[in-house]
């Protein structure tokens, strides 16, 4: 009985398949695991990608991908290799859609998933508050500030030197009139900026006025009942009245206590997000067509 079963031309035809199937297995597909775990990036892919993301019909995106110098190219094919493991982690979620607008929700799950891994209360020492401040004083250097308003004479319609002597006899009337804050207006000619200036860093001040006139008019004595000058910048001539300088400092500890706090929490957010996302790559096997001119 069981030879004429072995016979029969239905069972050869199973057996056959059976075999071929098999073959085709070890040949072509290879361990499940191992398909699941690649990512291959070939200029199909990547192009693809390109086209998706830029909204580009697929000529354009090929066009576009080959223009590329070699770091952007390195860089797209790096962001193709994250989107494709946060893509296909999410489908274990149970999640498979091969839209792409639902693969680009699905990153972006995964993308707040990462965050929010990282978004754990973090508690900081008072020492390393303190570490950070001290390292990073530099950012929380507060720039000079200074209150003037000031006559101009421009040096490029009469010339520098006449410009120069009707700010000096302009100079005494000032001072011998007692001109105060309030009037500087009437007098001198309209400048391409403002009249008055109060609490500006030296930075809007040179700025507005170069370099050489910013340094000049911080150096002057604060005197709100004393015009002074002339003072040179690359408009001209001004004379300065200066009722208020306060010098460069760096703010306190005391002062800026939570923004350090606050800073430190979103770089270990981003260490952390990082590490997750670095540890999601890990689980996957990246194969990048030579062809494309990248490093792998």
């Amino acid at each position: 009985m069981p030879t004429r079963v072995l016979r029969e031309p239905v069972i050869h035809f199973v057996i056959a398949g059976l075999a071929l199937f098999a073959l085709n297995q070890v040949l072509f597909e290879g361990p499940q695991g191992d398909v699941a775990n690649t990512i291959v990036v070939d200029e199909a892919a990547v192009v693809q990608f390109v086209q998706h993301r830029e909204n580009l019909a697929p000529d354009q995106a090929l066009a576009q991908w080959q223009q590329l110098p070699d770091a952007v190219r390195s860089q797209l094919v790096q962001d193709f290799i994250q989107e494709e493991a946060l893509y296909r982690k999410a489908k274990v979620f149970g999640l498979d859609e091969s839209d792409y607008v639902i693969r680009r929700r699905l990153v972006q799950k995964m993308d707040f998933a990462a965050a929010g891994l990282a978004e754990a209360a973090f508690e900081f020492s008072e020492g390393a508050l303190q570490n950070y401040y001290t390292i990073h004083q530099a950012e929380f250097e507060m720039p000079a500030q200074i209150t003037f308003t000031h006559v101009y004479f421009d040096a490029q319609k009469s010339g520098p030197s006449t410009a120069l002597n009707r700010a000096s006899q302009q100079l005494r009337q000032l001072n011998a009139e007692g001109v105060a804050f309030s009037n500087a207006g009437q007098y001198g000619q309209r400048f391409p900026y403002h009249l008055n200036y109060v609490d500006r860093s030296g930075v809007l001040i040179t700025d507005h006025f170069g370099p050489d006139f910013s340094e000049a008019v911080l150096r002057l004595p604060v005197n709100p009942d004393l015009w002074q000058g002339p003072v040179v910048s690359h408009h001209g001539v001004h004379l300065v009245l200066i009722s208020a300088v306060t010098p460069k400092r760096v703010l306190a500890f005391s002062e800026v206590r939570q923004k350090i706090v606050t800073e430190m929490r979103l770089a270990e957010q981003r260490l952390r997000s990082l590490a997750f996302v670095d540890g999601l790559l890990a689980e996957f096997v990246v194969q990048i067509d030579p062809s494309l001119g990248v490093a792998q």
